[in-house]
């Protein structure tokens, strides 16, 4: 009885101080829902800076509300009201109390204020910060880099995209190749001094990513500038290996390199060669618009387009300007207003697309103003559907 007993006393104590705590809980918070709606009566009437001061002044109550802060931080941040997500957050990490998760949160919530703000400096730093704390470097890493490329840093985000990688486990080989590019083409803006740096730099970026048909229509154009003709005609032959859709972006290039290199039979072998591609008719195209009549590969590229079954509307505006078919003559008010049909349809059309967000636009961006992927905007090849 006595092991009863005591074990009975026990238990009743157990109860009374789990009772006690929970009491003391519920009690030591009457006031917290009550400011919550207070606050969140200011923000519903259209009174920010009112709720502001509410919800800064719950940090005094209680630690817990950090979380609501980083919220409503995060949600002036959205509209654009940046100066109040700045002065949330800042009055966050001046708190001692905050523990590290927290204040690694709040720093990296300001950065993004800062970026938005167009602060650059001050978001860098903190961007810094976060990373050295070393508790949200997977997303402190990207945002790094994406301000690196507005500041055109290049050097910087190579060096972000390696610690990135080893953070991510994500090769970007790709995008690094693209910062070599940019800063090969920044080196070539005085070839007398910087050719010879140029080149490095864009052969560095093939060592990155040997698909990288950017770095090959540099070294082409650079072969060009030396007067290294043969140079430019490898290059610029690489571009419709690597990636064939950038071809017609150096297909007239490619046929001047030929031609100063008078191998004019080695220009009609790569005609050949890509005659039944599918970019066979934009670069045609475009090679119709520049020859002349009677000139021999005018006819053969004329030749080809008759036997295909399907012409785009590139090639059917081409082949509209030459002045017959099959040997018949057009009248000549039937082809004009065949061929303005064809070319306002084509003025009108964009003539670049990226494939990764669908963004048109009539320029070469190798880097999407819209979704800022890189690598991904491509010349379009019309059709007739």
């Amino acid at each position: 009885m006595p092991e009863v007993y005591w074990l009975l006393l026990f238990l009743a104590g157990a109860a009374g101080w789990y009772l006690a705590y929970i009491f003391h809980n519920v009690k030591s918070k009457p006031k917290i829902p009550g400011e919550y709606l207070r606050g969140l009566n200011y923000l519903l009437n259209e009174q920010p800076d009112k709720a502001l001061e509410v919800f800064i002044d719950l940090v005094d109550v209680d630690s817990e509300t950090v979380e609501t802060h980083l919220v409503l931080g995060n949600m002036f941040r959205r509209r654009g009201e940046v100066d109040r997500a700045i002065r949330i957050h800042q009055n966050l990490i001046a708190r001692p109390a905050l523990n590290s998760i927290y204040k690694s949160t709040a720093l990296l919530e300001l950065a993004k204020d800062y970026f938005k703000a167009g602060l650059l400096d001050r978001a860098e730093a903190l961007f810094e910060d976060v990373i050295e704390i070393g508790l949200q470097t997977d997303e402190a890493y990207p945002l790094l880099l994406s301000l690196y490329e507005q500041e055109k840093e290049w050097q910087k985000a190579i060096e972000i995209t390696k610690k990135l990688e080893k953070v991510s486990g994500k090769k970007m080989h790709q995008i690094t190749a693209h910062y070599y590019c940019e800063l090969s083409e920044l080196e070539f803006k005085n070839p007398d001094d910087g050719a010879t740096a140029a080149k490095k730099l864009a052969k560095k970026a093939l060592a990155y990513d040997k698909n990288c048909a950017r770095a090959s229509v540099l070294l082409g154009n650079y072969a060009v500038h030396g007067e290294n003709y043969k140079s430019a005609i490898k290059h610029y032959k690489a571009v419709s290996k690597q990636n064939p859709e950038y071809l017609p972006e150096v297909f007239m290039k490619l046929r001047e390199a030929y031609f100063l290199q008078e191998d004019h039979e080695g220009f009609r072998e790569f005609l050949t060669k890509i005659k039944d591609t599918e970019l066979s008719g934009i670069s045609f195209s475009t090679l119709l618009a520049d020859l002349s009549e009677g000139n021999a590969e005018k006819k053969m590229i004329l030749d080809w387009l008759l036997e295909k079954s399907e012409l785009s509307l590139l090639e059917v505006n081409a082949f509209l300007k030459s002045q017959n078919v099959k040997g018949e003559p057009l009248s000549k008010m039937g082809l004009a207003k065949i061929q303005i049909s064809v070319e306002s349809f084509l003025k009108e059309r964009a003539s670049h697309e990226c494939k990764q967000c669908g963004f048109h636009g009539k320029a070469l961006y190798w880097q999407c103003p819209s979704c800022h992927y890189w690598g991904s905007v491509v010349p379009i090849m019309p059709s007739l559907n």
